[in-house]
């Protein structure tokens, strides 16, 4: 028995070696994804874009704002002239932190008698930067304190207390920042591995050919093909948004029409691409281990471990021609910030794209095919 054993298992191992493209996926997908997730981590903050509404404009107001734009964490980039400007920066997610300096500030801070205030508020769509922004800003400000006052400084002594909050998660609630984005991945998922199985399991069943010489033009081949797994996507989608928000009691601030026509043109961008995967591929066993590929790939350059702003720059520039991470920022933008439209057109319309590129290059494989 012993011996049967053996020889069935080295006859598999055989067949192993033979599959290349399933060698490479089981050494270098591994290895490619705790490489990239460990160089982002080990990062921290960086460069986050700051809305800095300087309201006081002295000396010392300046000197503040020149001390949060020499770290390595905060980058300053906006200047708005009133707080509506200011919401609107953070809102739409240009800005993902914001300090906010009282036109009275330089005379409460010389004053031993009173301690200044500042206001930092921080994006808590992203638990990162919510839980840890605050901290990097009240560390800067510590240091210009120490510098006028050096060590006699206390709650009496002049200084600066920075009031820090966590928008739109006050509670620093990690699920409200996980349960969106795994609830786009999912969909992603169950989206590109039906699309991806559609032409490939024709052509292991043998019926491929069949399906081509059959009266119908290739657009409605497609389309035929790709309609379940639409129909499908959306569905999953819907019944995962209701597990988010009665499940998870995870806020809709934003409006869900609005939402649910972008995931039906997300699911219909992946749809494509999973359709690129099944004309490609020779066999379902291929398709579902390249979709595997691309979901570790996507994991990693999507935002869904750490902010796009703490990757590389080739790994942001990646993830500028991701479906997924597009609609993961839209989905905390329209859930939990109440985006509209006009906040995140840039998004959809890079989900749009990349759903035309997918079915241009899907047309003419299948052309190729016919």
């Amino acid at each position: 028995m012993l011996r049967q054993i053996t020889n069935l298992a080295w006859k598999e191992l055989l067949q192993l070696r033979r599959d290349r493209f399933l060698i490479l996926f089981l050494i270098l997908a591994p290895s490619l994804q705790l490489i990239l997730i460990s160089r982002n981590t080990a990062q921290g903050l960086k460069d986050l874009p700051v809305a800095v509404l300087d309201q006081s404009r002295t000396a010392i107001s300046r000197e503040i704002v020149h001390a949060l734009d020499n770290t390595r964490e905060l980058k300053i980039a906006y200047y708005p002239d009133n707080r509506r400007q200011l919401n609107d920066l953070l809102l739409s997610g240009d800005a993902k932190v914001a300090v906010v300096i009282p036109p009275d500030f330089s005379r409460s801070f010389f004053r031993t008698t009173e301690t200044a205030q500042i206001q930092a508020l921080a994006d808590g769509t992203n638990i990162l930067i919510g839980s840890n922004a605050g901290a990097v800003v009240e560390g800067v400000i510590g240091q210009v304190v120490k510098r006028h006052f050096g060590t006699r400084v206390s709650a009496s002594l002049g200084g600066i207390q920075v009031e820090t909050s966590a928008l739109f998660n006050p509670a620093i609630n990690y699920q409200w920042f996980a349960i969106p984005s795994t609830l786009a991945f999912i969909t992603y998922q169950v989206a590109l591995v039906i699309a991806a199985t559609g032409f490939v399991r024709e052509k292991e069943l043998g019926t491929m050919e069949q399906l081509i010489i059959t009266p119908i033009r290739k657009f409605e081949l497609i389309l035929g093909k790709a309609l379940p797994a639409i129909l499908l996507g959306i569905f999953n989608f819907l019944l995962l948004m209701a597990v988010q928000t009665y499940g998870y009691g995870i806020p809709l601030r934003g409006d869900f029409s609005l939402l649910l026509g972008i995931a039906v043109i997300f699911v219909t961008a992946i749809v494509a691409q999973g359709t690129v995967i099944s004309v490609l591929t020779q066999s379902q066993q291929q398709a579902v281990l390249l979709v595997f590929l691309f979901a570790i790939f996507e994991v990693t350059i999507s935002g869904y471990l750490v902010p796009l702003e703490n990757m590389p720059l080739i790994m942001r520039a990646l993830a500028e021609i991701s479906a997924l991470q597009h609609f993961m920022t839209v989905m905390r933008a329209v859930a939990l910030r109440g985006a509209d439209l006009s906040m995140i057109w840039q998004h959809v319309l890079a989900i749009v794209a990349f759903g035309a590129g997918m079915l241009l290059v899907a047309w003419n494989r299948l052309t190729r095919t016919v």
